[in-house]
């Protein structure tokens, strides 16, 4: 589905504001996906030790992720932010639209709070460096064993602060997020108004994981997900709590003031875990009168759009990514497309 595929859909109906787009199509690569994680990976999850030797060996994921080269048009180089450790990708290419002039994004990548890392999420960070022409910063924040919920809050807003001093314009740093870094973004949104930083100018968040009790919900909305078994999800919960640095703020993001949400684009795959907790978010965002954008995606996985090396959903989501930023970030703002069920891709 194209950006103006969703346009001429949303001009059919008058949904309410939040509502969200509903893909109802998913090609052959994302149908094969989507039976092989719930087979398989989801077994294999649930089974999987989650102590400290678990997550340990958990790390070799992202160790043989990060042998995938980035795009031939990005270059990335490591560096610090802050004291923490990021990836920057950059691209050739100047952006040609004045709203990216001076923009950088913030990438905050998923994996629980125990995995993944910027080796996992090499292709989309270089997908949207490429897509943007600005910059990306990937956050290696702390993880566990190592840290818990509020050391990888501590290194996300430590890293935010940084880059709202250091960069071309401070108020034009985009957040970004899948997962678990989906969390981190919008915690960074929550404690930037606490401590009187400027507002990100827009929040990216693929599959976010907006609330730490996300298990609590009733089964019957949580219990479909493809990929992630809600027992898994509990044994990961128990160590969130862990030191060296407490956690701060809400639990949940849905118990924030709404208006500390710059304009969001959120993504959800129909039947994860996270889906209704990102229908609500939206909701009350829009309620809010905030702007936001939201597609829920039929046959496929959570955090899919970090698969861009495989499928063609995923850079579709990160062409729908751009067409929102570009509309959001601009003034006047356009009103966002809004449909609640799409058949084409």
């Amino acid at each position: 589905m194209t950006s103006e595929t969703a346009r001429t859909a949303a001009a059919a109906g008058t949904p309410r504001p939040g509502s969200p787009i509903v893909h109802t199509e998913a090609g052959l690569r994302s149908r094969i996906l989507y039976v092989l994680a719930r087979t398989f990976a989801k077994q294999a999850y649930r089974a999987w030790p989650l102590g400290d030797r678990g997550i340990r060996a958990l790390s070799l994921i992202d160790t043989a992720a990060g042998r995938i080269p980035t795009l031939a048009t990005v270059e990335h180089s490591p560096g610090t932010l802050g004291t923490v450790p990021v990836e920057r990708y950059s691209c050739a290419a100047v952006a040609d639209n004045q709203w990216a002039a001076g923009a950088s994004v913030l990438y905050l990548h998923g994996g629980g709070f125990t995995f993944c890392g910027t080796g996992t999420h090499r292709r989309v960070t270089s997908r949207m460096a490429e897509a943007l022409s600005v910059p990306v910063y990937s956050v290696l924040y702390r993880q566990l064993p190592h840290g818990g919920v509020g050391s990888a809050t501590h290194d996300a807003c430590t890293a935010y602060r940084s880059l709202v001093e250091s960069c071309p314009d401070p108020h034009k740093v985009i957040l970004a997020g899948d997962s678990s870094g989906g969390f981190l973004a919008a915690k960074i949104c929550e404690l930037a108004a606490a401590e009187g930083l400027p507002m990100p100018a827009a929040y990216i968040g693929y599959s976010p994981q907006l609330d730490l009790d996300a298990d609590e919900r009733d089964r019957d909305s949580i219990r479909h997900d493809a990929l992630m078994p809600i027992s898994a999800y509990r044994r990961a919960k128990r160590h969130w709590a862990r030191g060296p640095v407490a956690p701060r703020g809400a639990r949940s993001m849905l118990r924030v003031d709404p208006t500390v949400f710059p304009p969001a684009f959120l993504s959800a795959a129909s039947g994860e875990m996270f889906e209704a907790d990102i229908r609500d978010f939206a909701d009350m965002l829009a309620a809010a009168g905030g702007i936001v954008e939201t597609h829920v995606w039929h046959r496929q996985v959570h955090a899919f759009p970090v698969l861009d090396a495989l499928l063609p959903e995923s850079r579709e989501i990160m062409r729908l990514t751009v067409d929102f930023l570009s509309r959001s970030m601009t003034r006047p703002v356009t009103a966002p497309p809004s449909e609640t069920q799409v058949t084409a891709n």
